[in-house]
């Protein structure tokens, strides 16, 4: 039996209260960095009410007396020497707004987004900073012993940080950020004695945040918020390998930044306020403000303690 086509369909024209679109209420997720500058670090807060710049210090070691006493005379003092070092903290702050009438029509929640977004800018800017700290011990930039990087790379630049008496972290080991082409690279080198994987430690031992594996001494941590050379085609990615007392970070205590490594996990400490009828919006036209503050800078406290390695990764 033949039947006669449907009267109504979703192609109907005169239907015009058919719905067209289904909206999401949540955007889909993004492509974000780790950061991971903090983790090498060491804190020195500066208390509130105690201005703005800290100084530090640091002893100098008295040379080694090699020359006999001489008998029944009394030798001058040993003088002792410090190196002074200072280090004044900066503000940073951002913030959004929105409309009172966005924030009643949108379909996506708008303060929501807006704390998602500035909490990734402040926790960015935090690891930017430091980053570009210690990008400015030039002295410490060195090459590749090969073509690319490799766990001979790291093996010959902690055997530099050890022959000036640099020292591990308090766990052992010295500390590693680097780009994901580069860790390709490493991960790669099969020599005996190379690349560890995280996975594979032995039971209890306690991993840094974003921790991927260790060789050659160094535990290394993987961001892309790495500097790069910049120059085509052969663009040459940063490798950091730490010691222990290299890099400080310097807080207004009580106003010092949150430390993020995963900004899909965690999520920076956002302000935020309501709007509403006030002296300076007297018909309430902006429904929210959220922001962020925070008061701190980064400081190289010895740069010698420090290694930068340029390579040349072979993925791209």
């Amino acid at each position: 039996m033949a039947y006669a086509p449907a009267g109504s369909t979703t192609q109907t024209a005169s239907l015009q209260h058919l719905a067209k679109v289904y909206y999401e209420r949540r955007g889909l997720d993004r492509l974000m960095k780790r950061f991971q500058f903090s983790n090498v670090c060491e804190p020195h807060p500066i208390p509130q009410k105690s201005g703005k710049t800290i100084q530090m210090f640091r002893f100098g070691l008295p040379a080694f007396n090699v020359v006999p006493a001489a008998e029944g005379v009394i030798s001058n003092p040993v003088q002792q020497s410090s190196t002074a070092i200072s280090a004044t903290v900066e503000e940073y702050s951002d913030f959004m707004s929105s409309s009172s009438l966005l924030d009643e029509t949108d379909i996506n929640d708008t303060v929501y987004q807006m704390v998602d977004d500035l909490s990734y800018r402040a926790a960015g800017s935090v690891d930017t900073v430091i980053r570009q700290e210690v990008d400015s011990n030039v002295g410490s930039f060195v090459a590749t012993l090969g073509n690319n990087f490799s766990a001979l790379d790291v093996r010959a630049q902690v055997a530099f940080l050890k022959a000036i008496d640099v020292r591990a972290f308090d766990d052992g080991d010295y500390r590693g950020v680097i780009h994901p082409f580069v860790e390709y690279d490493l991960t790669a080198d099969n020599v005996a004695g190379g690349f560890i994987d995280c996975m594979k430690y032995q039971h209890g031992t306690e991993l840094l945040n974003g921790e991927i594996g260790k060789v050659g001494g160094t535990r290394f941590m993987s961001t892309t918020n790495v500097s790069t050379s910049g120059s085509s085609p052969a663009v040459l990615y940063n490798t950091y390998i730490f010691g222990r007392g290299s890099m400080g970070i310097v807080d207004l205590e009580g106003r010092g930044p949150d430390r993020i490594e995963d900004p899909e996990a965690q999520k920076f400490r956002i302000n935020i306020v309501k709007g509403g009828p006030s002296p300076a919006d007297p018909v309430g036209e902006i429904g929210t403000f959220c922001s962020y503050r925070f008061v701190f800078t980064a400081k190289t406290l010895d740069g010698n303690r420090i290694r930068i390695i340029q390579a040349d990764a072979s993925l791209v």
